[in-house]
């Protein structure tokens, strides 16, 4: 009995706002029902400042000067970064309208294609991938906060390490890494997500002149010069090279694939439905950028230092350990204070906040929005982020995995959304189980089977990657593309099956009207509850009562 009052008191309550006033059920609380018309006040400029802030950060930075470590030149490592870009920024498109056409988040994309039960899946995939993005992230935040420190006293800067080596980072970096959780955590538990905007825009430009600031030195650093932009830094065979542009494309269109197949959480705050799409050209023009002055800089000091530090975190710390001036001092300290600032707002706005829309999508029941992005958070520190970050060749493995389970998944919610459905959902059938969306078993046998075709070429490839082991090359060259494999293959068969075996409900559009009193369906007013559900029937009695 007191167990049961406990629970009742953990559900997340509704509040008087529009949507958000339907009792919570087993499927939806106020954080996935659609977004209230008083929270949609992302413009194009926030819009634009979201996808600058995405572009404008370390991991793109990273991305691209990784590359050179592989041994592709620079101008290879920017062909892969454009190709891969364009890829991800057609994904933003096609994934981002969903949000702001119904005003709807990832979750239910996932729900339409795969099925109440089977978005766990999908669901399950981002949330994974945004574990390690979110651990890097952390792990950058920390370093910058290192940065800062050693600026601020040379007894820090000094410090010795007492950690061992196993535990793959030093008591400097721990000691940064625990500050940037205590900046971190009142920003994610006080900010909301319709909030944030504003801040973003001061980011965009704290991000630009940070990283051109670092560029400048960098060149400076070399006598002027980008250093070698024609050559390998590695002997690699013809092939070996067109692979690595391959693997180069699928790192990059899979690493940004994760978050553009999850931005309707996002464009759901939209104040039109066209109000997103222009600020996707910020997305695709800021990595690349970013990414090509991640390689000048990488490039110019690999003829200063003599070896490919792709990471200006480290760089900027190399330097503090040399040339410990004032005009070192003060330079590295605005450095890291910048890098710290684009750090907080990249890891809010990918993946944290993403992260507890998910959540909340997972249990709805007992977790909103903020508390999903706070129980994240918490695990997402356990996963050690800094063990993914000991070399390029580790970075970029990582990366390219994230094609492997991401591109099938994007396939899937893109044939569903725009050809199988025609853009149109039946909204209130989203929350209720045995609906057009329960399928069978509450799951989408098309879009799994479709998927897990997709996905397995690249597995063996994948699991000698990572493990290390010796495989038959053919293998490693599926993994090496699989974002275009999976792509291809899993988006293919669903549209078969779909074709074989077609799904209720398709080409019909059932809405709420703007005051939530009506449904419209294809433009037809009708008044709701003629046979229409809303969640489960607490929540269909608590709307009904409303209207």
């Amino acid at each position: 009995m007191a167990l049961s009052r406990f629970m009742q008191k953990l559900e997340v309550k509704p509040t008087d706002d529009e949507y958000e006033s339907i009792t919570t059920s087993r499927w939806g609380n106020r954080d996935v029902y659609p977004v209230a018309h008083d929270k949609r006040t992302y413009g194009v400029y926030a819009f634009v400042s979201y996808w600058g802030t995405c572009g404008i950060c370390l991991s793109s930075w990273t991305i691209g000067s990784s590359l050179i470590g592989i041994g592709l030149t620079p101008g290879q490592a920017m062909a892969s970064v454009t190709i891969g870009m364009l890829l991800a920024s057609a994904t933003a498109f096609l994934n981002g309208t969903p949000g702001a056409k119904h005003h709807l988040g990832y979750g239910m994309l996932a729900r339409a294609s795969f099925g109440l039960w089977g978005s766990y899946f999908c669901i399950m995939l981002n949330v994974f991938q945004s574990f390690v993005f979110y651990g890097t992230q952390m792990y950058f935040g920390g370093q910058a906060f290192v940065l800062i420190l050693n600026a601020l006293s040379h007894s820090f800067l000094t410090m010795k390490n007492t950690l061992p080596d196993s535990a793959g980072i030093t008591t400097p970096g721990l000691i940064g890494f625990v500050l940037f959780i205590c900046l971190y955590f009142p920003i994610i538990y006080f900010i909301p997500a319709h909030k944030i905007q504003k801040l973003l825009e001061v980011q965009v430009v704290v991000a630009t002149a940070t990283l051109l600031g670092i560029m400048a030195w960098a060149i400076n650093m070399n006598g002027g010069s980008p250093g070698n932009l024609v050559s390998s830094q590695l002997k690699l065979t013809k092939a070996e090279v067109g692979f690595r542009v391959m693997q180069g494309i699928t790192s990059v269109a899979g690493t940004y694939t994760g978050g553009t197949d999850r931005v309707s959480d996002w464009t759901r705050y939209g104040r039109s439905r066209h109000t997103s799409t222009p600020a996707i050209l910020a997305l695709f023009l800021t990595v690349i950028l970013t990414a090509l002055i991640g390689i000048l800089s990488t490039s110019a000091l690999i003829q200063v230092y003599g070896e490919a530090q792709w990471n200006p975190l480290l760089s900027l710390q190399s330097v503090q350990a040399t040339t410990y001036t004032p005009a070192c001092r003060a330079g590295t300290f605005f450095a890291g204070l910048g890098l710290l600032s684009v750090t907080v707002f990249v890891n809010y706005t990918q993946n944290c906040v993403s992260s507890g829309m998910d959540i909340a999508m997972l249990v709805p029941k007992y977790f909103s929005q903020r508390r999903g992005a706070i129980v994240f958070s918490i695990l997402g520190v356990l996963a050690q982020p800094w063990r993914f970050l000991t070399g390029s060749a580790t970075f970029i493995t990582v990366l390219s995995s994230f094609g492997v389970f991401m591109s099938p998944a994007a396939a899937i919610l893109i044939v569903d959304f725009w050809i199988i459905r025609g853009t149109k959902w039946n909204i209130p059938e989203l929350y209720k189980p045995n609906g057009i969306y329960w399928f069978t078993f509450g799951v989408n046998w098309r879009a799994m089977l479709a998927y897990l075709i997709g996905m397995w070429p690249a597995l063996p490839g994948f699991v000698a990657e990572v493990g290390g082991t010796e495989i038959a090359i053919t293998w490693r060259r599926f993994y090496q593309i699989s974002y275009f494999i999976g792509f291809i293959i899993s988006g293919g068969l669903f549209w078969a099956f779909n074709l074989l075996s077609p799904v209720p409900g398709r080409g019909v559009q059932v809405d709420f009207d703007l005051d939530g009193t009506v449904v419209v369906v294809e433009g037809v007013e009708k008044e709701h509850g003629e046979g229409e559900g809303f969640g489960d029937e607490k929540g269909l009695e608590a709307f009904e009562r409303k209207v």
